[in-house]
């Protein structure tokens, strides 16, 4: 809407006899902007947009006769074209913006693993038992050499050594 409005202010001229004079330009441009701007806040409400559209045709009729006649009848155009908008556009509600927040709880979870270590020493001892007997000879029956003889049947190291296998 704008854009036909400015595109037809920047013919005005001082010196050219059918351009819009600069001292009507500077308000014509300054209307066309409060049309816009009162048209999009309307919000349902178009009292604001229709005064400042009759501001913008009071200052339009003011331009003086010399404007040259194609020129006159594009700003008639365009003002026209900027009335029928603009009511069209205050005529409607604004858009209700809404804001949505998000709250978001983290929760931290801690796990421990404990590990009990338990620690076995086995202790093993081996010992082979010695036997000696005097001088290598045979031991009279019934004689003493000093040595216990085994218990019959547990053989050599006897009841010791499977006393020890037990232990480990």
């Amino acid at each position: 809407m704008l854009g036909l409005a400015a595109a037809l202010l920047t013919a005005c001229s001082s010196v050219n006899p059918g351009m819009i004079p600069a001292a009507n330009a500077g308000p014509l441009q300054a209307d066309f902007e409060t049309v816009a701007q009162d048209a999009q806040t309307g919000n349902g409400s178009c009292g604001e947009t229709a005064t400042a559209i009759r501001k913008t045709e009071q200052d339009f009729s003011e331009l003086p006769s010399t404007l040259a006649a194609n020129l006159r009848s594009a700003l008639s155009s365009g003002i026209a074209n900027l009335s029928s908008r603009a009511l069209v556009l205050c005529a409607k509600p604004l858009t209700q913006s809404t804001t949505t927040s998000t709250t978001v709880t983290r929760t931290a979870t801690a796990t421990f693993t404990t590990t009990e270590t338990t620690t076995t020493t086995e202790v093993t001892s081996s010992s082979t038992p010695t036997t000696t007997s005097p001088g290598g000879g045979t031991v009279a029956p019934g004689g003493s050499t000093g040595v216990t003889e085994p218990a019959p049947g547990a053989g050599s190291g006897g009841a010791a050594v499977g006393a020890q296998e037990g232990i480990k």
